[in-house]
């Protein structure tokens, strides 16, 4: 088959551990690993060991970004209930994509799952810019309830269970500016892998069952699910095979191959694609324009994971061996090569 050529994709959801952490990731690498996917543009979350919740520290993060990454790399906006007078400076920033709150357990010290205090940053987030939620279950339906209240726009990450995407749908039915997104990982693994993978399946929201995953797959070919997001978390191997193993696997450079695979595999249609990848995350988001920007993919040519390498500094990858479909050849990012022929120049 011969080669399509696409806008350059968006992953609005990823980890790229700088500052605090960059044994696992940097922005260099982070940057590599994403263009080696076929992204031009990404969203970096702000749970690091330092995290994203002062003004200048966002400064100062965004000053890393520009000197090491090869991409064009967003900021999510972190809190703890207690920056909310930073809130104004931060949505001010054209670099801040959203406010990030995680109302579940999982990487990091952003916890927020008090009413009160979730009340509190939704009436102060007074922005156009879309507050991003880590939220399961009960917290889901309660932050699907605030922003309704407070009339904010509100974007639910990485669905992984059957009666979340049934809350997003009713939510869109009452037309409440709600958005979804669902993780790859969740899409074509299950509980069942994580007790043969252990540490290397293990992430936070965790592998739901085949029953989830059927009405993940529906949620996205109705439209209920906005967008695939990586949920890009790297971490060393000693980190994923000790006794308490870190939360999140690497999936920026497999989430193309995969939804092209499941193309091939007839779960979705290769129009829809575009929407998953670039035009509903750049309209949620606010994404500039990237001029002369393009990527070039052979849809129907399958590459087995792992076998050229890694760009990610972690090196591994849960999808390790599998065969997918529709190999990234060239990445341009505004009339400069990044990518020719699949290797990262």
């Amino acid at each position: 088959m011969a080669k399509k050529v696409f806008p350059g994709f968006i992953d609005i959801h990823t980890h790229l551990r700088e500052p605090g952490a960059i044994h696992k990731e940097d922005f260099k690498t982070g940057s590599r690993a994403a263009v080696k996917g076929g992204f031009t543009f990404i969203g970096d979350m702000p749970n690091n060991p330092i995290p994203t919740v002062t003004y200048q520290r966002l400064k100062q993060k965004i000053s890393l970004a520009d000197k090491k990454a090869i991409c064009d790399i967003g900021f999510h906006y972190g809190t703890t209930g207690k920056n909310i007078k930073s809130f104004k400076k931060a949505w001010q920033s054209p670099r801040v994509l959203g406010l990030k709150i995680f109302c579940n357990h999982t990487t990091g010290d952003l916890l927020v799952n008090d009413i009160v205090l979730l009340k509190k940053i939704f009436k102060g987030w007074q922005s156009k810019k879309p507050i991003l939620v880590h939220a399961e279950n009960v917290e889901m339906a309660a932050v699907i309830a605030l922003a309704n209240l407070y009339k904010r726009r509100l974007h639910i990450c990485h669905l992984s269970q059957a009666s979340e995407v049934g809350l997003v749908r009713r939510a869109k039915l009452r037309k409440q500016q709600v958005t979804a997104g669902v993780c790859p990982h969740h899409l074509y693994l299950t509980d069942k892998d994580e007790k043969k993978m252990g540490g290397y399946a293990m992430m936070k929201p965790s592998l739901g069952t085949k029953k989830d995953q059927d009405e993940l797959w529906n949620g996205l070919r109705s439209g209920v699910i906005d967008i695939i997001e990586s949920d890009h978390a790297p971490h060393i191997r000693e980190e994923k095979e000790q006794k308490n193993p870190a939360f999140g696997i690497p999936g920026l450079e497999t989430a193309v191959g995969l939804m092209f695979k499941a193309v091939k595999d007839k779960k979705i249609k290769q129009s829809q694609i575009i929407d998953l990848f670039h035009n509903k995350a750049k309209k949620i988001f606010n994404i500039p324009n990237q001029p002369r920007t393009y990527i070039e993919i052979d849809p129907g040519k399958e590459y087995i994971v792992g076998k050229e390498g890694y760009e990610t500094k972690c090196d591994w990858s849960s999808f390790a061996g599998w065969k997918l479909n529709g190999k990234v050849e060239k990445v341009v990012l505004r009339g400069k090569t990044l990518m020719e022929n699949g290797r990262v120049i």
